[in-house]
């Protein structure tokens, strides 16, 4: 017995970081809630951006003249991310959850005793993955949103401020997926860790509200969408730079208690 499990370990110790990533990628891609998300996500955030360029354009002759003085056109369009600010995290809260929902987590630990290696891969294998579909889809709800803005002022590539807000945007949701992942691996159950997710995100910053000090103003979902995503930012908010590193704060925080538990829990 002793001797087989000695065995099981030397094998696994052939195992480097990027032969754990290179599997991570085949499992993450063959889960259903993956190839659904990656497909349908484009589809519904441009086709939010194009509405919302579209009402823009016919509401902006009868807006008041301070309305007009505040707009910001990039981050008018980019509300066609908000499916993102839930789709992203819960994929990434599916990656880890998946796996303990059908066991299979015995066997990828099995595989590869080394569990921060495990879910350094999956990290690196989701952020990337997450990172370059994120991208994707700001640059095109902004190019689709600003086609139909009609008389409405557009905002272009060139203008200041622009081009950082988009890069940002959708590394920010890619943060959010992260932040997900570390979720999925504290809690190991896919159902409860939406939940908490939604209540951090979501609930949290609503009821800091009504506390004294503005907590509020970094909340992940405000950051982004008034901050991150902001050419024009409000009174009072973080700077986008601010406001991105608060977010990969979050997420650091939160894969750092993943791999403690990760690492002293049985499987």
């Amino acid at each position: 017995m002793t001797s087989a499990i000695a065995a099981t370990r030397a094998s696994s110790d052939r195992y480097r970081l990027r032969h754990v990533m290179r599997s991570e990628l085949t499992k993450f891609l063959s889960l259903r809630s993956t190839r659904w998300t990656l497909f349908a996500f484009p589809i519904v955030g441009v086709a939010l951006g194009i509405l919302i360029g579209a009402l823009t354009g016919a509401h902006w002759p009868d807006m008041s003249a301070g309305s007009r003085k505040v707009w910001d056109p990039t981050n008018n369009v980019l509300a066609g991310l908000i499916p993102g600010y839930l789709v992203i995290p819960v994929l990434g809260v599916m990656m880890m959850g998946s796996e303990y929902a059908s066991g299979s987590i015995r066997s990828t630990l099995l595989a590869v005793p080394r569990r921060r290696t495990v879910l350094a891969a999956k990290a690196v294998v989701f952020a990337a993955v997450a990172l370059a579909a994120c991208e994707i889809v700001t640059f095109a709800t902004f190019i689709a949103g600003q086609s139909v803005t009609g008389s409405a002022p557009r905002a272009t590539f060139g203008q200041p401020g622009v081009l950082r807000a988009l890069l940002l945007s959708g590394a920010f949701l890619a943060l959010m997926g992260v932040f997900g992942l570390g979720i999925g691996t504290i809690i190991r159950r896919s159902g409860p860790a939406v939940a908490v997710y939604a209540g951090l995100v979501l609930v949290i910053p609503m009821i800091l509200q009504s506390v004294p000090g503005n907590l509020w103003r970094y909340g992940p979902i405000m950051i982004l969408g008034n901050s991150v995503g902001a050419v024009k930012i409000p009174p009072g908010l973080p700077s986008p730079w601010v406001g991105f590193a608060v977010m990969a704060l979050y997420t650091t925080i939160t894969m750092a208690v993943a791999a403690v538990v990760l690492v002293r829990r049985d499987a």
